[in-house]
């Protein structure tokens, strides 16, 4: 085996770390952590984001809304679709807001969602104040 050949199999396992990190994007202000904002594509004037939540504080924290300018309204939803005035984030009990759990829907859209958009959304928490993340459009994540 030459060593070119070999350097190549060394620099594959580099490679594709470097990928799954470029995919999954976090955001963190403070103790809030918020992993991967998603969202799938939307034909209608409404479209639901996902996204992980993790408080690694010591104290409570609520998540109680948000704006972005490709909606007129941003609200919680329980997993039924009912309205939620917060989302309670408790020291180290991550949750996920995905598809058939809780969400964060977009009321009023300015246009479509169509795959590999992203958009601007700001997350409004009681004592992290408002914390501004990327949405990507895509089918979901892969895991």
């Amino acid at each position: 085996m030459g060593a070119m050949h070999r350097r190549l199999i060394l620099l594959a396992p580099l490679s594709l770390a470097l990928v799954r990190a470029a995919g999954a994007h976090s955001y963190k202000r403070g103790p809030i952590e918020i992993g991967h904002p998603w969202a799938r594509p939307s034909v209608t004037g409404k479209a639901a984001v996902f996204v992980a939540l993790s408080n690694t504080g010591r104290t409570s924290d609520r998540l109680t809304g948000g704006s972005t300018p490709v909606a007129k309204e941003v609200l919680l939803r329980a997993e039924d679709g009912s309205p939620l005035e917060y989302l309670d984030l408790l020291p180290h009990h991550p949750i996920a807001l995905k598809p058939g759990r809780k969400y964060i829907a977009l009321l009023g859209l300015t246009g479509f969602l169509s795959l590999e958009d992203s958009f601007p959304l700001t997350l409004r928490f009681e004592n992290a104040g408002d914390i501004t993340v990327t949405v990507l459009v895509e089918d979901g994540p892969d895991h």
